[in-house]
């Protein structure tokens, strides 16, 4: 029987009350080695230095000692013999026969052991293979080096946070394939439109063309500028403007296309997730909270709900640039708007929804997605300076227009990137077959746009609006963007336009732009068609289609 049979039908017990150390006594039970330093300089833990003791002093040091007849010398001999063949002929410790081994414990006296026969010699041949229950376990954990332990311990807290790095920065995070059954699915709605026919500002078309309606009068105030301003009936738009009206209860993505068949405009009804309504009703009233807030503290006087885009309130966040600034920066907010953003900003429902419109970004337009990571990687990462709003986007910018009747007059967002997409989610309690209609007046198209619905459109260069509410009615936003200055501040080498005439003059310029129209078709060609996204995103992001 081997060895361990036979201490396994013993208990021992040994109670360790307290060690005693004494520097520099020869009488010590344990003898120390000088410590061990690490690179460091730290120390190991000083219970691996322990090399030798003195069995007289355990009784001094408290341990508790039971001694009995048995001998080593015994043990070893009952424990002769070939450990395969008790494994072939199932000898087991209840297998023993009369041999009956008691269990010494704290109170039993002492007891000799029974010898025990040796067992029969293998007929087997000692060079014969190991049969598959025979064959040795893998190596455990337990039974790693302590170097082994520390390496593997040290690649899974590397591999820890790398992950955690990932989750956030949206710029880095890994990307899963296009939903098949989402993309081949999609209700599709081709339209007499041509996006070459975009009109963008000159250079480089990285902005769209101003928007001048209404035209500014001179001395005029600004919110003056927009008092006359109303928003168009459906039988306004249907009737007179001949706008194709489109029914869309989003079930199915709704995928608007160009004569060439590129995807100009996207309609998604949320993620598969019944739960999903609750999420923008949530963020709903996230946003009417904020805004009678905003009103308690007169957080919005300096524009009293009235502003080019409407007769609603809103709040914004992020990074842009234009309008004189020497470099991009951080959206000055106002201390009386910064928790009402803040609160926003750290919502659940609220970061929910904007995670899912970058996500839903990347599923329908992969060539696109892909070239705002690279240029805003660049970004964010040349000036640490610059705050993400979310971890789980790559848009830049946000705004929430937090109501109670967000309905937009028609305006394009011309300093928005000019052939990019504008996420646009859509909240509140209204009938979207009467109510909140999305028209956009270069695809001549009036769609329905229900409530926790999510629209992608290029809003610097399509002119876009909504129909008005009922009285009783209630509708929030929520937009996220890219400023166009932001692609151009990258492709520059981070130098603005005046920068660059100034270091080297129109030459420099229109090296960075490209031959007239160039980078105009170029923006183009990265709106995918729909026979060809599970291939964009293998493309652009590997993996198999």
């Amino acid at each position: 029987m081997p060895l361990g049979r036979v201490f396994s039908y013993f208990s021992f017990s040994i109670d360790l009350k307290y060690l005693e150390l004494m520097n520099g006594a020869k009488s010590r039970a344990f003898i120390m080695q000088e410590p061990r330093r690490t690179r460091s300089g730290a120390r190991f833990s000083p219970w691996d230095l322990f090399t030798t003791f003195d069995p007289a002093r355990l009784s001094d040091l408290g341990f508790v000692v039971h001694q009995t007849s048995v001998s080593l010398e015994e043990l070893l001999e009952a424990a002769e013999g070939d450990p395969d063949v008790d494994a072939q002929e199932g000898v087991s410790l209840g297998d023993a026969g009369d041999v009956s081994l008691p269990k010494l414990g704290c109170s039993s006296p002492a007891t000799s052991l029974p010898r025990l026969s040796p067992p029969a010699a293998s007929s087997r041949s000692p060079l014969a293979p190991l049969q598959p229950s025979q064959a040795p376990s893998p190596p455990t954990a337990c039974q790693l080096s302590h170097a082994q332990q520390r390496k593997l311990d040290y690649n899974k807290t590397r591999r820890r946070k790398q992950r955690q790095k990932n989750a956030a920065n949206p710029f880095n995070r890994v990307t899963t394939p296009a939903p098949a059954h989402l993309v081949m699915s999609a209700q599709q709605l081709p339209l007499n439109f041509d996006a070459g026919d975009i009109r963008t500002t000159k250079g480089g078309h990285w902005l769209g063309v101003r928007d001048q309606n209404p035209p500014k009068l001179k001395n005029q105030p600004e919110s003056a500028r927009w008092a006359n301003l109303r928003l168009p009936e459906v039988g306004e738009l249907v009737n007179d403007l001949k706008r194709v009206y489109v029914a869309w209860d989003a079930r199915r993505p709704l995928l608007i296309l160009d004569r060439h068949g590129r995807i100009i405009v996207v309609f998604i009804g949320g993620p598969d997730d019944p739960e999903w309504p609750s999420v923008a009703a949530e963020a709903g009233e996230a946003m009417r909270l904020a805004r009678e807030e905003g009103i308690r503290t007169n957080a919005f006087a300096d524009d009293a709900g009235l502003h080019r885009r409407g007769r609603f309130y809103s709040l914004q966040s992020g990074v842009s640039h234009g309008g004189g600034q020497p470099c991009p920066r951080n959206v000055d907010i106002p201390a009386a708007k910064q928790p009402l953003i803040d609160s926003l900003l750290g919502n659940k429902s609220v970061r929910r929804i904007c995670g899912f419109q970058s996500s839903a970004f990347r599923t329908w337009a992969p060539k696109l997605f892909k070239d705002y990571v690279t240029d805003l990687r660049d970004l964010f990462e040349h000036d640490p300076s610059l705050r993400l709003n979310f971890t789980n986007s790559i848009f830049p910018s946000v705004t929430f227009n937090v109501g109670p009747q967000s309905a937009t007059f028609e305006h394009l967002d011309d300093k928005n990137r000019a052939l990019g997409w504008c996420a646009i989610t859509s909240g509140g309690d209204f009938d979207p077959t009467k109510s909140a209609h999305l028209h956009l007046r270069e695809l001549n198209a009036l769609v329905e746009f229900p409530a926790a619905a999510t629209a992608f459109i290029p809003s610097a260069v399509i002119h876009h609006g909504n129909t008005p509410l009922a009285p009783h009615e209630t509708r929030y936003s929520i937009t996220q963007y890219a400023a166009g200055g932001l692609f151009r501040y990258v492709q520059y080498k981070f130098r603005t336009a005046k920068k660059v005439l100034n270091e080297g003059g129109g030459n420099l310029k229109r090296s960075f732009d490209g031959v007239p129209g160039e980078r105009h078709a170029a923006a183009i060609s990265l709106f995918s068609k729909p026979e060809e996204l599970l291939a964009d995103h293998v493309a652009c992001f590997g993996g198999k289609s």
